[in-house]
């Protein structure tokens, strides 16, 4: 009996341990994944502010 708790209470130990290592690799990927959007997004920004002071010089004129 106590060998057929230790095989299931490793086994639990052991998908916990793979939920837990799946959970920070997704945290890992999407903090990853916010930073490189947020720079896109900025570039992007910097980008429009930049085409539309020069629509407006030309619209000016």
């Amino acid at each position: 009996m106590a060998t057929l708790q230790t095989i299931l209470l490793t086994i639990l130990l052991v998908i916990w341990l793979c939920f837990s290592i799946v959970f920070l690799i997704t945290a890992i990927q999407s903090a990853m994944y916010d930073r490189k959007r947020e720079k896109r997004e900025k570039e992007q920004s910097a980008r429009d502010k930049e085409y539309h002071a020069l629509r407006m010089k030309e619209l000016s004129k």
